[in-house]
């Protein structure tokens, strides 16, 4: 859903964006949701630009980064974003930001893109390497069996690295 500055400086434009369970085309790199997931707020012009503010919530399921399982998580937040049109920065190559730029999103075109906001803002909800549990021993090289459901039935491989110590080792006497 595309929001345009000339609408919001209208009047205020409401948003209600909602995922059903499963993958979304529209949510693509990101987990599955497990739930329903929920953009709700308002758009309002400040400046040249937009002030988004709502509320991010539902189930997701992000892929264990060990084991590959899926790890539910609920998303809940309130935002509070200020975007403004690229031209706002200008053409050259090297721009100087001031601290209050960092507080600001950026958009190209006639408005901001709210289904990329919401995709945005799960990912920086999501931890940087979700885990199923903190002991998770993931999955076997060799046949891919999750080792957490217990041992597989490959041999234990030999790291040829340590082939030189062994001519090391003096015998028992």
């Amino acid at each position: 859903m595309l929001i345009e500055v000339q609408d919001a400086r209208l009047h205020p434009v409401a948003f209600d964006l909602r995922w059903a369970a499963g993958k979304d085309a529209e949510l693509a790199s990101l987990p599955e949701v497990a739930g329903e997931l929920r953009f709700q707020g308002q758009a309002r012009p400040a400046g040249e630009g937009l002030r988004l503010q709502g509320h991010l919530h539902g189930d997701i399921a992000p892929a264990c980064a060990r084991c590959l399982e899926p790890i539910p998580m609920t998303v809940d937040r309130d935002l509070d974003l200020l975007y403004q049109p690229e031209s706002v920065i200008g053409e050259s190559a090297e721009v100087e930001i001031h601290t209050a730029d960092t507080e600001v999103g950026f958009f190209a075109g006639a408005g901001v893109d709210v289904a990329e906001v919401a995709r945005e803002q799960i990912l920086l909800a999501l931890p940087m390497q979700p885990l199923c549990r903190p002991d998770c021993r993931g999955l076997c090289p060799h046949c891919g069996a999750n080792l957490n459901q217990g041992p597989c039935s490959c041999a234990p491989a030999a790291d040829d690295r340590w082939n030189a110590l062994k001519t090391l080792r003096k015998p028992a006497p």
